[in-house]
């Protein structure tokens, strides 16, 4: 018998097909898992393992195979054994589990239909399906020019409590008032019944606050972009090839040919393929010039390299290709030459799979502050400059909501 174990797969589909030959014991565990992980982690939620070449299967192999079936069941999958070998078979008859391996809530997913365009760019597939035809309602709040020289006092600072359809992003802290978080304000962003932000004072460490109860996600801001009201449609993005990965810039644009729309607000849940930003090290607080030479390099953490590659980001950003006079005011261009503006940030959570056919963004994002912790909290920038710069953030898949803005 040959002490090893051969794993083959047949083309993805709507459900993924796997087979194994040989050991599958302590040796071979680990690799399986971690194949297993791979998959789920491309997309495939259905899976089928066919057994019949396992020659020989130990306790240290049903872990593996139980810890697979208990994540892909936990977001609405399928994980199937078929064609057990006779030992695999009298292994799972002994420890009482063949029923639950071979005949697990086997049904054919339901197919809903709907109306959804469908379109290609850089590499990529999008999926726009339209959920309502009501634009969503912009708020602008404060002076972002006083970020710059620390201009920010208690006149500025302002609570806002964040329901179920408002959604925002800027500068702020949790806490009692002004004089309570003068210390800690830092870049913030609001989804719904949840908020998460990144102190200034040192820490470095996201706090964040879900609606549990009578306890409602607030926050006191400096300034910010609230968006309040229903997106108008949910999008799906792919690559078209493997290992392909797709930058911000081509990821809004994607949305603005998916839905016709060129402003609104946009949130994102997407693994990364690297996150370029910056995040305040320094409150805006104290009248000191945060951005000139040298202190910047003390006062503004800025991602040396793309970061947080495979991890899992949720992003909220504000887009337009002509916004107005007040709204430029919080909007920086695309890129250099652009006529595009944006203003995006995101949080880096630890890779989980999630329930692939949820479509509600509040509840995925409950999942997430349930199943992990916040990493990390930037502002998204775009590093254009020549030699030195390492260029934008990139993703790999994920689904957005759009709002259409009034």
């Amino acid at each position: 018998m040959e002490n090893k174990l051969n794993i083959r797969k047949d083309p993805p589909g709507d459900e993924q097909r796997i087979y194994l030959e040989g050991r599958l014991d302590a040796n071979w565990a680990g690799h399986l898992d971690d194949y297993l992980n791979g998959l789920v982690r491309e997309g495939a939620h259905r899976i089928i393992m066919n057994m019949s070449g396992v020659q020989y299967m130990s306790s240290a192999g049903i872990r593996t195979l139980v810890i697979q079936y208990r994540k892909i069941k936990q977001i609405g999958g399928l994980f199937l054994l078929e064609e057990l070998s006779p030992g695999v078979a009298e292994v799972l008859e002994m420890v009482g589990m063949t029923v639950m391996f071979t005949q697990a809530e086997f049904e054919t997913p339901v197919k809903i239909k709907q109306e959804l365009n469908s379109l290609e760019i850089a590499h990529y597939r999008f999926e726009a399906e339209v959920l309502s035809e009501q634009p969503m309602t912009l708020l602008l709040t404060g002076d972002p020019d006083l970020t710059l020289n620390s201009g920010f006092t208690a006149d500025e600072s302002h609570k806002i409590k964040f329901n179920i359809k408002q959604y925002g992003l800027g500068i702020g802290a949790i806490g009692d008032g002004f004089e309570d978080c003068k210390s800690r304000y830092g870049e913030f962003l609001a989804f719904g019944e949840a908020l998460v932000y990144k102190p200034s004072d040192g820490s470095k460490i996201p706090d964040y606050m879900v609606k549990t109860g009578k306890l409602e996600p607030e926050i006191n801001a400096l300034c910010t972009l609230q968006a309040e009201g229903d997106f108008s449609c949910r999008i799906t993005f792919e690559p078209l090839e493997i290992n392909s990965s797709i930058s911000l810039t081509d990821l809004v644009s994607g949305f603005t040919k998916a839905t016709g729309i060129e402003q609104f607000v946009f949130l994102v849940i997407a693994e990364s393929d690297g996150l370029v930003g910056a995040s305040l090290n320094t409150p805006p607080v104290n009248g000191k010039p945060l951005f000139e030479f040298p202190d910047i390099r003390e006062n503004i953490h800025f991602t040396t390299e793309p970061a947080y590659l495979k991890m899992l980001t949720v992003s909220l950003g504000f887009y337009s290709t002509d916004p107005s006079e007040q709204f430029r005011k919080f909007l920086r261009p695309e890129k250099p030459g652009s006529p595009a503006f944006i203003h995006t940030h995101t949080a880096v959570f630890p890779f989980q799979s999630l329930p692939k056919n949820e479509k509600s963004a509040g509840r995925l994002i409950s999942h997430l502050f349930e199943g992990g912790q916040v990493m990390d909290v930037l502002h998204l920038i775009n590093d254009s400059r020549e030699i030195a710069g390492i260029g934008e953030s990139t993703f790999k898949q994920g689904v957005a909501w759009i709002g259409k803005l009034s």
